[in-house]
């Protein structure tokens, strides 16, 4: 019998699995950038209740005003009911709800956006070793780059309510939060977004049995952009959007010249 033999051209190559493809990810140094509609969602949420933190006096106290975003479930309630009510049935207030209603894309995007790449360095590698031997011989040090497409940018809409017992309250909110408008909402070291606030729409509501109750609608329109953490390149294949790059570390060699004969250099030496 016949030992088998392999024949290297009959081999599909194009089924092998590629491992230059693989990418790496060390979280503060290689985390791809990935800004969804959660991370201006949260942004704006964020700032409102971390920053601005409105305030009211009730009580003879200051009691800081609770803001929630308005899920599915809350914002339907609120349109039935016309206010926010906990499991014993009774209106919350004072309290902000806030939800996103739209996003449109800005006119200054362009189709060729996600075939375009921005580069820009960073601070510290920690590739580089600092030493003797790195002094003494001018090694150069290697330099990091983030490579990123340009991401797409976007209008986003969001509709505040605001409700209190006493119209002093609403004032005080509303001072509070429209002295923020176009400004750059967001966490500190993250991600923020330019935010404005054009009105501000109240009505007054006397039931003759019930709570007493003042409200207040606006909406907070954002200018952001969206990068998703992979899309379609022009080959139709999924590839990060970020990548991480190093820069190449040099040794410097440098020359000496040495004149006269080696028989005279040699006398000199020793």
């Amino acid at each position: 019998m016949s030992e088998p033999t392999f024949n290297r051209n009959l081999v599909d190559t194009t089924q092998r699995y590629n491992r230059g493809n693989d990418t790496k990810e060390i979280d503060g140094v290689s985390t791809p950038v990935n800004i969804g509609l959660y991370t201006i969602d949260n942004a704006i949420l964020k700032y409102m209740q971390e920053k601005i933190k409105p305030v009211v006096s009730q009580d003879n106290k200051q009691v800081q005003v609770p803001i929630i975003y308005g899920n599915p479930e809350r914002w339907k309630s609120v349109q039935q009911d016309g206010a926010i009510r906990d499991k014993n049935g009774k209106i919350l207030l004072p309290i902000i709800m806030l939800r996103r209603t739209g996003m449109k894309k800005s006119g200054i995007n362009s189709p060729v956006n996600k075939y375009q790449r921005y580069i820009f360095k960073t601070g510290w590698n920690p590739r580089n070793i600092y030493d003797r031997f790195a002094v003494q011989n001018n090694i150069t040090p290697s330099e990091v780059y983030h490579s990123s497409i340009i991401p797409d940018y976007y209008d986003i809409s969001y509709t505040a309510m605001v409700w209190t017992e006493y119209m002093q309250q609403m004032n005080r909110i509303i001072e509070d939060i429209s002295f923020e408008s176009n400004e750059y909402w967001g966490e500190t070291n993250n991600y923020r977004f330019i935010s404005r606030i054009d009105r501000f729409d109240q009505s007054t509501e006397l039931p003759a049995a019930g709570d007493r109750m003042i409200r207040n609608k606006f909406t907070i329109n954002v200018r952001a952009y969206i990068l998703p953490k992979d899309a379609l390149d022009k080959n139709e294949a999924k590839k990060a959007t970020t990548k991480l790059v190093y820069g190449p570390k040099k040794v410097v060699f440098t020359v000496e010249t040495v004149t006269g004969s080696l028989e005279t250099n040699f006398r000199k030496t020793y």
